[in-house]
């Protein structure tokens, strides 16, 4: 009879925080979710750039048939970008990530093929990739492109390949290992941790009700904020050296900006802490936030593409700038300017697009938890 009075003491007293029981609830969905995103909707589309200066129609047709290539599943193999041949702007494409390989179709590709010798004495054709080994997607688009190429070769009856396929490197960082590779990711998501303390450090000035005190103290939503605000970008900005510290100690090395990250990953803080005053202002115990703010957060942080890309949903271009329906999560862009940053070298020119949209995201999920804890807190 104890047991059976312990067991309904417990559920009602679980049921009476329905909030917890519901977040509780909702973390294996969301999990769900998150992958069937990720995995669920077929493979991958990546973007190729190439550059075809054959003058003869196999160059062509075989652009044709990589654009047109397609997975099992009807999905498209890649998006291929057309690019005149200009090394510095090719490099650039790759750093800003407009492509994540390139491909060189050199004059006399058509020829080579046609007038090769089955004994393999005609000379071969250079066919060039340029990337960045240190990209993932680099190392993935070089296999299937490669595979590609054979095949189309071998379509002509051609047992010995007169294509010499060259792999050509941006000279930027070398990947060494998985972690390596998800490294400058990592580094900037540790600042969104700051998402759950910060709605803890505004849920416990309920929970210990000095937040009357503040009110009668006459401190407006705004100085409050800006307050947890500030003290929670001081943590930040000592939290970031040793984060980068740890990362070397790891393995990881970069020839970028050390200085340029740590700016971005301070601008991605104050996006992660304006996230938190806004789940602050749906809790009332620290308790509450930290639950909403691991549900959150959670999805922040594998639909990032730390780990794994997701397909994008485009909605619009500014500036030159995709907008896609994940663009609104700060991590997003976050961890596409540190990769960018930390992998590609790229400088201030190269990521300003990443930034102008995390300021702006920054901004308004400040203003966004102002009005809320001035309307559910202050004045409830």
């Amino acid at each position: 009879m104890r047991l059976w009075a312990v067991f309904k003491k417990s559920l009602v007293e679980q049921f009476r925080d329905y909030k917890a029981v519901l977040l509780t609830i909702l973390s294996p969905i969301v999990f769900i979710v998150i992958f069937g995103l990720a995995f669920g909707q077929g493979f991958y589309t990546y973007s190729l750039g190439i550059t075809n200066e054959d003058q003869g129609k196999l160059g062509n047709r075989l652009v044709h048939q990589i654009a047109g290539s397609k997975y099992p599943n009807g999905n498209k193999m890649f998006t291929v970008i057309q690019t005149d041949y200009d090394k510095q702007k090719i490099l650039e494409g790759i750093r800003k990530g407009s492509y994540a390989a390139h491909l060189y179709l050199p004059p006399g590709f058509s020829k080579s093929l046609l007038n090769h010798e089955p004994s393999g004495q005609s000379p071969t054709v250079q066919v060039n990739m340029l990337g960045n080994p240190a990209n993932l997607t680099y190392s993935i688009i070089s296999s299937l492109v490669e595979n590609y190429i054979h095949n189309f070769v071998w379509s002509y009856g051609t047992a010995i390949s007169p294509v010499q396929l060259i792999y050509e490197e941006t000279g930027e960082a070398q990947v060494s290992s998985e972690f390596a590779n998800m490294a400058p990711g990592l580094m900037v998501f540790s600042v969104f941790f700051l998402l759950i303390l910060s709605s803890m450090v505004v849920t416990r000035e309920l929970e210990n009700r000095t937040m009357q005190r503040i009110i009668l103290s006459k401190a407006s939503a705004f100085e409050f904020c800006a307050g947890i605000t500030l003290s929670q970008m001081v943590l930040a900005a000592a939290m970031l050296p040793l984060v980068f510290a740890s990362s070397l100690l790891m393995g990881f090395s970069s020839s970028g900006s050390y200085i340029l990250a740590y700016a971005v990953s301070l601008i991605a803080t104050f996006s992660a802490i304006g996230i938190g005053l806004v789940i602050a202002a749906f809790c009332k115990t620290s308790l509450e936030a930290f639950i909403l703010g691991n549900v959150v957060l959670t999805p922040m942080m594998f639909l990032a593409g730390i780990f794994f890309r997701v397909p994008p949903v485009k909605l619009f271009t500014v500036m030159g700038k995709e907008i896609e329906l994940l663009t609104f999560m700060p991590t997003l862009d976050a961890v596409s300017a540190m990769n960018k940053i930390l992998i590609n070298n790229a400088g201030i020119n190269e990521v300003l697009p990443e930034i102008i949209v995390l300021m702006v995201l920054s901004a308004g999920y400040f203003l966004t938890g102002i009005y809320l804890f001035r309307r559910r807190i202050m004045y409830a």
